[in-house]
C-alpha cells in the first residue's frame, strides 16, 4: 500500500507538515535563541521574519561557537513552521465561522440562514415557473406550436429554414437558483426569460434548444426587439395552451418568500410610454403576473 512521500526530506511515511527534518530545524533555532538569551520584539514575534535569527550568529560568533551558527536552509526551514504557527493563533482568534453567513458557532451545513435561503431560493423558482408558464402560454409557445429555426444545409450549400415542434419547456433551466451563496435568490425578472429553455424536435428527429424570441412581447423589456430574430422564430402558437409540467418544474410550490429577502427585481420599466408595464404585452397578462408576485414576494427597486 502506498504511503506518503515527503516532498523535503524524500522519506516515506510523513508529508511535508510533520517531516522529523523540518522540526528539527524549527526547535533548534528557538533553543539557540533560548541558549543565548535573544529576546523577539511583538512585531517579530507578528510576522514570521527570520531577520532576528541573525542575533544568534552573531552571539554564537561572539562566543567562538561556529557550530551553533543558523544556516540559511535552517532558517527557511523555521520560517515554515513559524507561518503555520501564527496562521492557526489567528485562526483560532477568529473562532469557527460559517463559510455561507459569516456568524461564529455554526458551519455552513447547519447554517439557519443558508437552510431559510433554500426555502426562499425554491420559492423563488416556483414562483418564476409560474410566470414564465403564463407568459409562454399568452404567446402561445407551448408543446405542439411550431417554430422555425435557421440552418446551413451541406447539400444545397446555404441557409435553410427547418421546422420543428415544441415539445416542451426545459424548468431546470428557469430561474436557476445559487444554493451556496447569499446572492443566489433568482429573482431577476428578465433572467427568467433568458437563455435556451424552450425544448424542440425537428423533422428528422434530431433534439434542441430554443431560446424565447426577442419579437415575442409576453417577457421583460431588456430582451424585447419588435423585429423577429433571423436566427429563429414562432411560426404558429398555441394560444392559451397548457404548458408541460414536467422536466424539473416547481410551479407548485406556492411557499411564502421570507419578507428578510429581497423581492422580484426588474430593470427599469416600459419608458418609451411610461406606462409602468414590466412586460411589453402590459395589459390583462400584466395583471395576472403582478397578481402571481404578490402572492408570495413583492416588486423590488433593487
Amino acid at each position: 500500500m502506498a504511503s506518503n512521500q515527503c516532498q523535503h526530506c524524500g522519506q516515506f511515511g510523513h508529508n511535508r507538515r510533520g517531516c522529523p527534518q523540518i522540526k528539527a530545524a524549527y526547535a533548534r533555532v528557538e533553543e539557540l535563541a533560548e541558549k543565548y538569551g535573544i529576546e523577539r520584539s511583538e512585531d517579530e514575534r507578528a510576522y514570521a521574519s527570520t531577520a532576528w535569527i541573525q542575533r544568534i550568529n552573531e552571539a554564537a560568533q561572539a562566543q567562538d561557537a561556529p557550530e551553533d551558527e543558523v544556516s540559511w536552509r535552517d532558517r527557511w526551514l523555521w520560517e515554515e513552521i513559524a507561518d503555520r504557527k501564527i496562521a492557526q493563533a489567528a485562526k483560532n482568534k477568529r473562532g469557527r465561522r460559517c463559510g455561507f453567513c459569516g456568524e461564529s458557532g455554526h458551519n455552513a451545513r447547519t447554517c439557519p440562514a443558508k437552510k431559510q435561503h433554500r426555502k426562499d431560493c425554491d420559492a423563488m423558482q416556483g414562483l418564476a415557473h409560474r410566470v414564465v408558464a403564463a407568459c409562454l402560454s399568452n404567446a402561445g409557445i407551448v408543446p405542439g406550436a411550431l417554430m422555425r429555426v435557421r440552418e446551413w444545409n451541406w447539400n444545397i450549400d446555404d441557409y435553410e429554414q427547418v421546422m420543428c415542434m415544441v415539445t416542451g419547456i426545459d424548468w431546470h433551466r428557469v430561474a436557476k437558483p445559487g444554493y451556496d451563496n447569499d446572492q443566489g435568490l433568482p429573482r431577476n425578472f428578465d433572467s427568467w426569460f433568458k437563455g435556451p429553455i424552450i425544448k424542440v424536435r425537428k423533422p428528422n428527429g434530431d433534439e434542441g434548444m430554443l431560446r424565447v424570441p426577442n419579437n415575442i412581447k409576453q417577457q421583460g423589456h431588456y430582451s424585447y426587439y419588435d423585429q423577429e430574430p433571423v436566427t429563429h422564430g414562432l411560426v404558429s402558437g398555441v394560444v392559451g395552451g397548457p404548458v408541460n409540467k414536467d422536466g424539473g418544474w416547481k410551479g407548485d410550490n406556492e411557499t411564502l418568500i421570507s419578507p428578510d429577502a429581497y423581492g422580484v427585481y426588474h430593470w427599469g420599466v416600459n419608458k418609451d410610454d411610461d406606462s409602468g408595464e414590466r412586460l411589453v404585452c402590459g395589459g390583462e397578462l400584466e395583471e395576472e403576473v403582478n397578481s402571481l408576485i404578490a402572492e408570495v414576494s413583492k416588486w423590488s427597486e433593487h
